[in-house]
């Protein structure tokens, strides 16, 4: 283990994370939290009972679990994503769980301060052993940007500024920096996180060009689109010979008859489990290294659900 105070010239690869959820060659399975079904404005909030479903989702085999970073509910939104503060919640499921990837989908990084952002990212780096992914947006609820005092206009450069902020403050040591919301100088940014950065991951668009992406990113991670368009997609990621790791999300109302057909739901499907298993293939052929599988816009228990992609599809793509 890296100490807290040295800087790391690991590769991000390196980290048990990483290495977790992008295996290379085959397609692995996250989870959105919480675990629950049919209430996106008051979503599940008891902790207890998350924390038991991501041990037993860990223990089968997915590779990750997912947190969204919602600052504000906007009852016009009709969805309140994530109801506890992610980072808070990152600890508490750092020090509940021993195995599976812990990630971020994605922190509003405009409406955080970088120093404040870069330390907690490191400190979730070293208390997961390694097993953060810090998924970085510049966020889409308008309501949100002038309660923080961002214009949203501007959140994608603030976007660029704050990670070009972090970048210096985990790889270098009582260096000044200096950007356009204020300067540190003689004073250090610990801890150093546990390679050269806690894994970057882009999510969505984040208001950058696809080159940008390729060039600043460990990871992609968009949502779900037709298979065709995906691929096509994937195309412009892979472009220039870039190699890194891919990933999606995708809503599933698991239908309770196993051989039902596909049918489209937002960003998603409502399908049975064999014809749920044939897209997942499709995907991994394509070359998708990760899907993340959103359950709030189902119609069975999440419970239920679970318990079924346990037995019937996690075996295929166990981490």
């Amino acid at each position: 283990m890296v100490p807290p105070f040295s800087l790391s010239d690991a590769p991000v690869t390196a980290l048990p994370g990483f290495r977790r959820t992008f295996p290379r060659g085959r397609l692995t399975l996250g989870l959105f939290l919480p675990v629950d079904a049919g209430r996106a404005e008051e979503p599940d909030v008891d902790i207890i009972r998350q924390v038991e479903l991501v041990r037993r989702a860990e223990a089968a085999g997915f590779a990750a679990v997912w947190l969204r970073d919602i600052p504000l509910r906007d009852p016009d939104f009709g969805d309140v994503g994530q109801v506890w503060d992610p980072v808070s919640y990152l600890g508490y499921l750092a020090a509940s769980t021993s195995k599976i990837a812990l990630g971020t989908g994605a922190v509003v990084v405009p409406l955080r301060h970088p120093l404040h952002l870069a330390k907690q990212a490191a400190s979730i780096d070293h208390l997961s052993g390694g097993r953060f992914l810090f998924g970085v947006a510049t966020g889409d609820r308008s309501s949100e940007f002038p309660a923080f005092g961002v214009a949203e206009g501007e959140r994608d450069a603030v976007f660029r500024e704050h990670l070009q902020v972090m970048q210096q403050a985990w790889t270098t040591e009582k260096r000044g920096i200096r950007w356009s919301g204020g300067r540190m100088w003689g004073g250090d940014v610990v801890p150093k996180p546990l390679a050269v950065r806690p894994p970057l991951l882009t999510v969505g668009s984040c208001l950058q060009s696809m080159a940008w992406h390729r060039e600043h990113a460990d990871a992609h991670v968009t949502y779900q689109r037709p298979l065709p368009v995906q691929q096509k997609y994937l195309g412009t990621w892979r472009e220039e010979g870039n190699d890194k790791p891919f990933a999606m999300s995708m809503s599933l109302d698991l239908h309770p008859d196993p051989e039902a057909a596909v049918g489209p739901i937002k960003f998603g499907w409502r399908v049975g489990v064999r014809h749920l298993r044939r897209i997942l293939h499709e995907l991994e052929d394509m070359g998708v290294d990760h899907v993340i599988l959103g359950l709030k816009r189902g119609t069975r228990p999440a419970e239920d659900v679970l318990d079924e992609l346990i037995e019937d599809v996690i075996p295929a793509f166990r981490a």
